[in-house]
């Protein structure tokens, strides 16, 4: 049996990736590495909204960062998750 922390942690798991926004950004993620001042021009959101969405999803382990002098470059964390995305996509896309 899953123990209550871990159902927790599952819950904003998912939570993170429920947003079609932060979906968007994931997407930008799956082929290469960027750094927030590339992403937010090409998901086409406000530079603060993007910050706050890379924030969350660094925070619930979706996404990981590096510095590179003054940026930040974003990736996904576990290719797994890479896996995951590709797999809900598959499913959303054969169930219609």
């Amino acid at each position: 049996m899953v123990d209550e922390r871990t159902i927790e942690r599952c819950a904003q798991f998912f939570k993170a990736l429920s947003n079609p926004e932060r979906l968007r950004i994931l997407d930008e993620l799956l082929s290469e590495e960027l750094c927030q001042c590339e992403l937010f021009p090409r998901v086409q959101l406000a530079q603060s909204t993007v910050s706050s969405y890379l924030s969350q999803l660094v925070r619930v382990g979706v996404l990981k960062h590096r510095k590179e002098g003054q940026r930040k470059i974003y990736t996904i964390a576990d290719p797994r998750i890479s896996e995951l995305l590709k797999l809900t996509r598959e499913i959303v896309s054969s169930s219609h």
